[in-house]
């Protein structure tokens, strides 16, 4: 039983918490007759076929989708309509909780009522929509927000109204989300990026630190040509900061200190942004170069990454070189400590392209450029 476990909480196949109540269904309960079948099917020399059924994807799909879909608009609506929506949505999160009271319930499921779950989406598309200047939506929703409503008691709240009001009560600056423009660039106008994530064929885990450092000087004589810089990005509490280490010219190393409640992807790719000098930059984070291979514009972060490449000669090739963390690898650890220390700097991030612009400057002094 415990190798039985063990096998299905490593695969992520088994929930660690209760998750059944009623008599003989629950977790452990499912699991002896799991194994009962596993060891009948090997006396017989037959096999078994088992079926994990995640529960909370199949309720997001089937019926949480259904009653997403448009409730955007029912903010408007009047209470007692919208309250005989929610036994259909309890109908799907009673199937692993059937006796358990309203409350307790959204508890249990980690879900939110649908109440609160239509003012979140709400919210999410208004936020959305900020960033959207040329939708034809953008106007008619902040120019709502601007109009003076006349006051009327005996009707609910206007919708885009209250739904600003949500966003103000959650301390979320309007302000600090920038406009997205994604551009679809032909082919002769796109830049070569390679990106090499072949070390992570090596799993940190089951990997010495002897054997990762000697991964890495093999991927470095590939490069041998190449002028290399180090980037990473930290995060602490709601401080972030990027960085980017030249170990052939340290003095020209560049730290700064991003926007409060940044995510590490986003410092990351920032840590890129402040290293595109020359030629091949390792970073340990594989989401970001996974990102980068991508060329999802969507996100700003890579669309401004892209910018940036698209300014240098075509004979300049850029390559991303994937690396293990803290394993021992010089450049890592000195670009950890550079990132670290530029979470307590008081000033924070501004434009990408006016710090990149600056740090060329002072590295085109170094090269004699």
């Amino acid at each position: 039983m415990t190798e039985l476990v063990h096998v299905l909480e490593s695969r992520n196949l088994l929930s660690k918490v209760q998750c059944e109540f009623r008599k003989d269904h629950s977790t452990m309960d499912l699991l002896v007759r799991l194994e009962t079948f596993i060891k009948k099917a090997f006396a017989r020399k037959k096999q078994v076929l088992a079926f994990f059924f995640d529960l909370e994807k199949a309720y997001d799909t089937t019926l949480g989708s259904k009653l997403d879909y448009g409730s955007v608009v029912y903010g408007s609506a009047k209470k007692y309509v919208l309250r005989a929506l929610d036994p259909i949505h309890h109908q799907g999160l009673r199937i692993p909780f059937r006796m358990s009271p309203i409350k307790s319930l959204y508890a249990e499921t980690e879900e939110l009522s649908f109440e609160h779950r239509r003012i979140k989406l709400a919210c999410n598309y208004v936020l959305k929509l900020k960033s959207l200047p040329r939708n034809p939506c953008h106007e008619i929703v902040f120019e709502a927000l601007l109009s003076d409503f006349p006051a009327d008691t005996k009707s609910e709240p206007n919708l885009v109204a209250s739904t600003f009001e949500h966003i103000k009560n959650a301390k979320i600056n309007l302000n600090t989300i920038d406009n997205l423009h994604v551009q679809c660039l032909p082919p002769w106008e796109e830049h070569t990026v390679k990106v090499n994530i072949s070390l992570t064929k090596q799993k940190k885990e089951n990997t010495s630190k002897v054997a990762n450092k000697k991964e890495f000087s093999r991927m470095k004589e590939k490069f041998s040509k190449h002028y290399a810089v180090f980037t990473d990005g930290s995060k602490l509490g709601e401080k972030v900061a990027a960085a980017a280490y030249f170990p052939e010219h340290p003095d020209c190393s560049k730290a700064t200190r991003m926007r409060g409640g940044a995510s590490v992807f986003s410092a990351e790719l920032e840590g890129i942004a402040l290293a595109l000098t020359d030629f091949v930059i390792y970073s340990d984070s594989l989401s970001a170069l996974q990102a980068i291979q991508s060329k999802n514009f969507k996100v700003i972060d890579i669309r401004r990454l892209y910018d940036l490449i698209r300014k240098f000669p075509s004979y300049v090739h850029i390559s991303f070189v994937w690396i293990p963390a803290h394993v021992g690898i010089q450049g890592n650890e000195n670009v950890d400590k550079l990132a670290k220390a530029a979470l307590n700097r008081a000033s924070c991030l501004g434009k990408t392209h006016l710090l990149v612009r600056l740090h060329l400057l002072c590295l085109a002094k170094k090269l004699g450029c």
